[in-house]
């Protein structure tokens, strides 16, 4: 225990982490979702979707079910060129709802960024909201969310996802815990400042007057030589942010499936990683000029993740076993410790769940096993353009 507690790089490093944590819980608290103004700007709502049939007809349903005025809202669902029923879903829910839900359809898969602005083009309304295929919203959920764009100086708001499928497995079950503690700490610390770093595809809106100006590029972007094709959420963030503030609205409440099986969830884990390596560094080009504390939270959430796999080798593997010096205890107590305040906060605020808050301490040993180890491998792949799911094509899905 001595020798992590004499090791400069270990003291450092979990005292930077330590400060991180506990600064997104402390500027969390003050954090309160915008207020009802009463505003109902015309809204559009884009859902891409590609080889969703099982869940589409529920989540476009779900969309016709928001309390908003009906001639103040569009629905655009685009069919990205499934092989399987999914147009077929649109189209029999399109045909029920009496005009109030349009279907645009690929005849080839283009990719979710494609058919989001697709989406966004087909539309002219003030308001352009986003809902991934397999989420369902809450009825008030579009009228809370819209209430952010009160604030003139808002561009884009991100609102709440819980997972739908919670008790499926073992997996979703940590996830579950997770994705709250995500949003409702770590993106609440972040809206403090307008400074939330990715709105979430399960549920988000921008202003149209924000991603216009940059949609061409967005669309097109590249990094290292090669199309974009996933972090499509993270990067129109980037695109809003760099002029606009990102908040969060805890109230405004999407539902949304996660993976339910070890290797889709690793897929994306990867995904997400690889994009959160090219935002970041075009997030770290102009976050320097946003709120001091946003800031350096930013750039300190871009160094810790990089730092994170050569403490664990250093406290699992080097002191205990090449150097001779002791047990990886103080390390592992100090993982174990997060992880249990982070649980407990979800048993706290999310009681009707009982002991699920258990599954968010048995993920730190998923996370030192399988996920802190993906950093690296997610930067010297950062180039691929393939989502991992098949052989990559013209597109990819949306």
């Amino acid at each position: 225990m001595n020798a992590l507690l004499d090791d400069p790089f270990f003291a450092t490093y979990g005292l930077a982490v330590s400060g991180y944590l506990v600064s997104r819980f402390v500027l969390s608290l003050p954090y309160r979702a915008p207020k009802e103004a009463g505003l109902e700007p015309r809204v559009a709502i884009i859902m891409p979707a590609f080889n969703e049939e099982a869940a589409i007809a529920r989540s476009l349903r779900s969309l016709l079910a928001v309390d908003y005025p009906a001639g103040k809202l569009e629905i655009v669902a685009i069919d990205d060129g499934s092989t399987d029923a999914t147009l077929d879903e649109l189209r029999a829910v399109e045909a029920e709802a009496n005009g109030r839900v349009r279907v645009i359809a690929f005849p080839d898969n283009q990719g979710k960024r494609a058919a989001m602005a697709a989406g966004i083009r087909a539309t002219d309304a003030e308001i352009v909201a986003f809902v991934d295929s397999d989420s369902v919203l809450e009825p008030d959920a579009l009228r809370k969310l819209v209430q952010a764009f009160a604030d003139e100086r808002v561009g884009a708001v991100c609102g709440h996802a819980d997972v739908l499928n919670v008790h499926a497995t073992w997996l979703t079950k940590m996830q579950a815990v997770r994705y709250y503690v995500a949003f409702r700490v770590c993106k609440a610390a972040e809206s403090i400042f307008g400074a939330v770093t990715c709105c979430s595809g399960c549920f988000s809106a921008y202003r149209r007057e924000a991603i216009l100006p940059r949609l061409q590029w967005w669309e097109h972007q590249r990094f290292l030589g090669r199309p974009s094709t996933f972090g499509d959420d993270r990067s129109l963030t980037n695109c809003v942010l760099r002029h606009w503030r990102v908040v969060y609205h805890a109230d405004a409440v999407s539902h949304t499936i996660v993976p339910d099986n070890f290797r889709q969830f690793m897929k994306q884990q990867t995904r997400w990683k690889r994009s959160w390596t090219r935002e970041s560094l075009l997030v770290g080009r102009f976050m320097w000029r946003k709120h001091p504390v946003a800031s350096l939270a930013v750039y300190v959430g871009m160094v810790l993740p990089l730092l994170a796999p050569i403490s664990a080798l250093r406290a699992l593997a080097f002191h205990p076993v090449v150097a001779g010096q002791g047990a990886p205890f103080l390390y592992l107590v100090g993982i174990y410790s997060m992880a249990l305040v982070y649980s407990l906060y979800y048993a706290l605020r999310r009681r009707d769940y009982g002991p699920l808050w258990l599954f968010g301490v048995a993920f730190v040993f998923f996370y030192l096993v399988f996920l802190i180890w993906q950093t690296y491998y997610a930067i010297l792949t950062a180039r691929s353009s393939s989502w991992g799911t098949r052989p990559s094509t013209a597109g990819q899905p949306a």
